[in-house]
């Protein structure tokens, strides 16, 4: 029967098979992994790399944090991230890409509060903290792999004998010029997400995860920045923040009660159904979605075809767009806009809706019913000082044509698939003024393309 070493790492339990090892290398597993021992059976066994011990070590502590995270994923918030907690279970959360300070400030606060985590924290719905005590990975001869340090032998903290339950959401900030003491920042939320999502691990997995993340931070007292030099001087930032209690997490709302269900596909990349038509822009598939407010913004988080989640913030005009973007018209849009926002003085409201439309379609957050449009494969062509000449190879008694300016602008655009949309309202940001002429000017200079069978619908001959 296989030896299994059990360890707790964030809430899931993670067996290593410690049958093929000499007692030398299970020992040292043991012994770096102590702090996490768990009883019970577990979800998932491991097997360490036949490797010398410290190469087996290293590598093993990669593994089972990829497990643990993989076995976890939609149950929790999961944040790489460092945790603290007092002796009555609150715990910051600290956060912060690699070079902020996390993992040197974890170590320095473990001397002083109950040590959590270096790695990964994952935050349940009920804003209960799942702990992961891994081993330390410490720099003891740089030509060697990382030691592995259980925290207790680095003098961390143990547990304390509480449920641990968030407190507080701080983005860490070292800068070793900082001169004085630790300066808090209550940051935006809007201003706080891309760095919180940047962070999370599966995070498209979970049920409206933006709107979690907002619960979590408003209940915390919003997302904090603290800007400091030295790791000692946040000791007495981190208790303040712990005094003021656990955050109590409002009940779930998920998305079919927020009032808006994501697209269930796309429009078709095809002519609308009636010739002449104008286009209609519809959103496009999303993940989740928040409202923020003063000013009056959208986030959006939407996942590529690889699961990686993105969330844009939309400002300006753009949420009142986005919101209204139900298969609606470029005039609809617009008035749309106006509704929200007031009729913008000087020219109207078209242009600027085209331009935050064609935003929104290179992001991929709005979809539409027009053709894409591509240069033609069989089309030769040369860029010569800002110039293009550009011939269809089966025009035997036809000229190059010369694109210069604008259009040579636009012949570049067309590399990709693009709609006309995009392309006329790229044209207009680029114009710097916001006139509907700019877009005639290209629908007009897009149809001689497609007669001269330089530009062809995706999908037609040619391609």
């Amino acid at each position: 029967m296989p030896e299994v070493f059990c360890v707790d790492a964030v809430g899931a339990r993670i067996g290593i098979d410690l049958s093929g090892l000499d007692e030398v290398r299970a020992a040292a597993i043991r012994q770096a992994w102590a702090d996490a021992a768990a009883d019970g059976i577990p979800d998932v066994v491991v097997t360490p790399a036949d490797a010398p011990v410290e190469s087996m070590l290293s590598g093993l502590s990669q593994l089972v944090t990829i497990t643990a995270i993989d076995a976890a994923r939609g149950q929790a918030w999961m944040l790489h991230a460092a945790g603290l907690a007092n002796e009555t279970g609150e715990v910051v959360v600290l956060v912060g890409p690699s070079g902020r300070g996390k993992t040197t400030a974890s170590r320095v606060l473990g001397r002083e509060f109950g040590y959590v985590s270096d790695e990964t924290v994952a935050i349940e719905e009920s804003g209960r903290v799942r702990a992961y005590r891994k081993p330390l990975s410490v720099i003891e001869d740089p030509a060697l792999p990382k030691a592995q340090v259980p925290p207790s032998a680095a003098g961390l903290r143990p547990l304390p004998d509480a449920t641990l339950r968030v407190c507080a959401i701080v983005l860490l900030d070292r800068r070793p010029d900082h001169d004085g003491a630790p300066e808090i920042e209550v940051l935006d939320l809007g201003d706080a997400l891309g760095d919180l999502v940047e962070q999370s691990s599966f995070l498209t997995h979970a049920d409206a995860p933006l709107q979690f993340i907002a619960d979590v931070a408003s209940a915390a007292g919003g997302v904090r920045r603290v800007v400091y030099r030295e790791a000692d001087e946040l000791v007495p930032v981190i208790a303040a923040l712990m005094d003021a209690g656990p955050a109590v997490l409002p009940a779930r709302t998920t998305p079919a009660q927020s009032g808006w269900e994501p697209a269930s596909a796309a429009l078709p990349q095809a002519v609308a159904s009636t010739p002449g038509a104008a286009p209609r822009f519809r959103r496009a598939d999303w993940a989740d979605h928040i409202e923020l407010h003063d000013p009056d913004r959208v986030a959006v988080l939407s996942v590529d075809t690889r699961g990686r989640g993105t969330v844009r913030v939309l400002a300006g005009i753009a949420p009142a767009v986005w919101r209204a973007a139900d298969g609606a018209s470029l005039d609809e849009l617009a008035a749309a806009a106006v509704a929200a926002y007031g009729t913008p003085p000087g020219p109207d409201a078209a242009p600027a809706v085209l331009v935050a439309v064609g935003a929104l379609l290179d992001a991929g957050l709005l979809v539409s019913d027009e053709p894409r449009l591509r240069r033609r494969d069989d089309v030769a062509w040369v860029d010569r000082d800002d110039r293009v000449y550009a011939l269809a190879l089966d025009d035997v008694d036809g000229r190059p044509r010369l694109l210069e300016g604008t259009a040579a602008v636009l012949w570049d655009w067309l590399d990709d698939p693009v709609t006309l949309t995009q392309l006329s309202a790229r044209a207009t940001e680029q114009s710097g003024a916001l006139d509907h002429r700019v877009a005639e000017d290209v629908a007009v200079f897009v149809a001689e393309l497609v007669d001269l069978r330089l530009v062809a619908p995706v999908g037609e001959p040619g391609h």
